[in-house]
């Protein structure tokens, strides 16, 4: 089945018409920021990309590379759907189509401020919603009538408590993953730490990505009470 029959058998011929509209909302939701996109020609595309991007043909060499490779990544996430994903993208731009522009522009902002978030907290972020998203349908509601009615103090409170929640459930799923041995000595070295330590090490901690957390935490286990001390004393570098 190629591109455009595709397409015909997920949303019908009305689709087609809109087709250049649903690329774009497609590129909306790309992560990955750009960089000194060059001009794709359209000679460059392949077949089944050309077929997506029919639309754009005629004004493809007007388009700037940044666009073009929006374009271009939208189609390949398009292509690389199966039926059943596509039919879900329909429904979804659909759902986008029908938001005011108040709401659209609402998005976006959102969209450009979890772009600039690190890449440990995207990826917790899309953890959160990837659980959200398989609740049964009336949890789903329920939980949104519940945070459209929050102040916008009582929504940053949840935000700040939601974190929280997920950062102890890791932690425990982390230290459930040592062995024995390892959890009874990393309690006997927690047990060695003032108050102050404690809180260096955690702010040192959350600083750094988990492999260097990993490395972090074997290196401090190989030191003694007061080599320990004295590296927590230091400034991060």
């Amino acid at each position: 089945m190629n591109a455009t029959e595709g397409l015909d058998g997920v949303a019908g011929r009305r689709w087609k018409r809109r087709w250049a509209a649903l690329l774009a909302f497609c590129a909306l939701l790309l992560t990955a920021p750009l960089h000194a996109a060059e001009a794709i020609a359209w000679d460059a595309l392949s077949a089944a990309e050309q077929q997506t991007l029919a639309a754009h043909a005629n004004e493809w060499e007007q388009l700037d590379p940044q666009t073009q490779e929006r374009l271009r990544k939208g189609a390949q996430r398009w292509l690389a759907l199966t039926p059943e994903q596509r039919v879900n993208a329909a429904e979804r731009f659909a759902a986008w189509r029908d938001l005011s522009e108040e709401r659209r522009a609402e998005i976006r902002r959102r969209f450009e401020a979890f772009r600039d978030l690190p890449p440990e907290q995207q990826r917790r972020l899309r953890g959160a919603f990837e659980r959200f998203r398989h609740l049964p349908p009336e949890r789903r509601e329920e939980l949104l009538r519940r945070f459209e009615a929050m102040s916008p103090e009582e929504k940053r409170a949840f935000m700040t408590a939601l974190q929280a929640t997920e950062q102890a459930d890791r932690a425990r799923r982390w230290w459930q993953s040592l062995p024995p041995a390892e959890r009874q000595a990393m309690q006997h070295m927690f047990a060695q730490f003032t108050q102050a330590e404690r809180q260096a090490l955690r702010q040192r901690m959350q600083a750094l990505s988990p492999p260097d957390r990993e490395a972090l935490r074997r290196k401090l286990l190989t030191m003694s009470v007061q080599e320990r001390r004295d590296f927590l004393a230091q400034p991060p570098q």
